[in-house]
């Protein structure tokens, strides 16, 4: 067998796959994916907090193993937003390495956004023009191609975990200042060169997945319905009110929605909601493929050329 493994040291979690290849396709064996919210604070105090550090390196030693356990022969790690931001990102590094055995590779913000491109199309048609968006903890990247060739790849400074950050919720976790939300990232937007028209937008990331279980009121979650599920601006729009307007405790009961991701999720629509009203979408289709798979690809295309 011929294994490959990739690990993501997001700002909000962290997640594996690990995958062989047959025919051009990548065939997954496992994923994981463990919240440690490394990102938390890192806005403000411009540094990975210690407790924040030592979750995620738990997590990430875990998934090593796990790797192991598979017998995967190349394990690559890639670290966004919260690493690349922090005054301490490169200790971390160190850190890791050190304790986990695992090498960590920062990303830019258009590295991330290319690979999120990659791994988003693979194995699949992809004919006209293509934007991917993807929302993270810390940062969103949007990547715009015709077919499978990239473009323009960009990140913008906003994420789930940043904004909830900047903008703290209610004391019961009602948010209700999405009036200030929502010019904030409208704000960052607009600092980019516009944004162009897709004749297909693919959303990817926690934040749109999780969007799609809720739309279809998943109890359990199913890759499988919320891969390819069209999820309208209307009823991205009609979420970010819902669950905004609900109390934490309340909104940690919605059925798809993990409740460690209860307290950031209405940052993450209100930027989705932001792009898709600049980019006069009706809507996008969901992706469960993202970074992971364009790492997986990567590493396969490495040792094919």
């Amino acid at each position: 067998m011929n294994i490959k493994a990739a690990i993501d040291i997001g700002t909000n979690s962290v997640r594996l796959l690990v995958a062989d290849w047959q025919d051009g396709q990548i065939v997954p064996l496992v994923k994981e994916l463990k919240t440690t919210r490394l990102g938390q604070g890192v806005h403000h105090s411009g540094r990975l907090a210690p407790e924040a550090v030592e979750r995620t390196l738990e997590a990430v030693a875990a998934m090593a193993d796990i790797a192991k356990e598979y017998k995967a022969n190349e394990v690559m790690a890639v670290a966004t937003s919260a690493v690349r931001d922090a005054a301490n990102g490169l200790e971390f590094i160190q850190l890791c390495r050190e304790k986990t055995g695992v090498d960590i590779q920062i990303l830019s913000g258009t590295a991330e956004a290319s690979l999120s491109f990659n791994g988003a199309l693979q194995g699949r048609a992809a004919e006209g023009s293509q934007m991917i968006i993807d929302i993270g903890g810390g940062s969103t990247e949007l990547a715009c191609g015709e077919g499978k060739e990239l473009k323009v790849a960009q990140s913008l400074n906003v994420g789930a975990v940043r904004l909830k950050d900047i903008f703290p919720a209610h004391n019961n976790g009602i948010i209700n200042n999405i009036a200030e939300i929502l010019p904030y990232i409208n704000d960052t937007i607009r600092a980019l060169p516009p944004l162009a028209q897709a004749d297909v937008i693919t959303g990817v990331g926690g934040t749109i997945t999780s969007l799609a279980a809720i739309a279809q009121q998943l109890a359990l979650y199913d890759s499988e319905k919320v891969h390819r599920y069209f999820l309208s601006t209307s009823c991205v729009n009609r979420l970010l009110t819902t669950l905004a307007a609900m109390p934490l405790a309340e909104r940690r009961q919605v059925a798809g929605l993990q409740p460690e991701r209860a307290d950031i999720i209405v940052y993450g629509i209100a930027i989705l909601s932001a792009l898709l009203s600049s980019l006069e979408a009706d809507g996008l289709t969901v992706s469960e493929q993202d970074i992971l798979e364009g790492i997986i690809e990567q590493l396969f295309a490495k040792q094919n050329s």
